[in-house]
């Protein structure tokens, strides 16, 4: 599902990328040095914040940003001058690379916006590329991060598919499901964080 005009503007902007670093750094830093010279894929690489942060922090030998919007994908690269990221085109829920391709597989905010039951394909493919121990970095919203307050003043000004959003405890039920193994789970305001390993 494509975004719409807002999500994409917030995705762009300097906070986004601000409220990536810092989630990066507070949850994911024990696991900095364990990707170097590795291949990481990014989902949902919108504008190349998330890429530029994996490469800052993790230092992987090379990562691939996918994005179903094509205009994500020329900006993303207009972000990021590096010949150590790629950005490709690609529906997160049928991935052209051959499995156990990737050392981690990250994804910053974007399975929401996949409807239900689609998202299960999402997760598969992740799990098929991913490499026998590899791991998933995952920071995302759920059905009940829109039905607070804030969620609420966002479902009138954003699309995202609410009548066929995921509940949290669904997407962890098909993570288990799946065999990944929980390193980390983490809920902070509304959001929560898993990081999880094949």
């Amino acid at each position: 599902m494509l975004m719409d005009k807002l999500s994409i503007w917030f995705g762009n902007t300097p906070l986004r990328k601000w409220h990536l670093e810092r989630y990066t750094k507070k949850y994911y830093s024990q696991y900095f040095s364990q990707l170097k010279n590795k291949t990481v894929l990014e989902i949902g690489c919108g504008s190349g914040w998330g890429a530029q942060i994996i490469l800052k922090y993790f230092s992987p030998k090379k990562i691939i940003g996918v994005d179903l919007d094509l205009r994500q994908i020329a900006l993303a690269r207009k972000n990021c001058k590096t010949k150590r990221i790629t950005f490709e085109q690609a529906d997160a829920t049928r991935l052209s690379f051959k499995d156990k391709s990737f050392a981690a597989v990250f994804v910053y905010g974007v399975i929401h916006h996949i409807p239900s039951p689609e998202y299960k394909d999402c997760l598969n493919e992740i799990y098929r590329v991913l490499k026998p121990k590899g791991k998933l970095f995952l920071l995302d919203l759920s059905i009940e991060s829109f039905n607070t307050l804030l969620g609420k003043v966002l479902r009138l000004l954003t699309v995202h598919p609410y009548d066929k959003m995921y509940k949290k405890e669904d997407l962890l039920d098909y993570l288990k499901l799946k065999r990944f193994k929980f390193i980390k789970k983490v809920e902070e305001s509304r959001h929560f964080i898993i990081v999880a390993k094949k």
